[in-house]
């Protein structure tokens, strides 16, 4: 599983826009984040198509790996819309690994975080 696209669709709702990042792997498995680019982050998208090749070809289940991948690449403006678009990358990886892995996205960050910050034994 490979990632081949990262699409940004974007929704007129009336008084705001509704947009979303869809990443898709060379097997047909999509993950999708939502983002926000009405109130004061426009440029959200570009930041995305930006980064996008330094994600093409990649395994999405390395997520961890890909997102400081991305503020590295970004590390001269890592706040902001660097820091959306980043955002919205990572949770689109996170829920396309928990869809290949059929388990809630929700499971998959609890057990990042315990990897991350064991519990200690007593």
């Amino acid at each position: 599983m490979k990632i081949a696209t990262l699409e940004s669709l974007h929704a007129d709702a009336g008084q705001r826009n509704f947009d979303f990042l869809k990443i898709t792997t060379d097997d047909g498995r999509v993950g999708w984040s939502e983002y926000n680019e009405s109130f004061g982050g426009p440029g959200v998208s570009a930041v995305i198509d930006g980064l996008a090749p330094h994600l093409i070809g990649k395994d999405p289940r390395a997520y961890e790996a890909h997102v400081a991948l991305l503020y590295a690449v970004r590390r001269q403006a890592a706040g902001g819309i660097a820091q959306q678009a980043i955002g919205a990358v990572e949770n689109a990886l996170l829920d396309l690994k928990a869809r290949a892995l059929g388990i809630p996205v929700g499971t998959e960050v609890n057990e990042a975080a315990v990897r991350a910050h064991p519990p200690k034994k007593r």
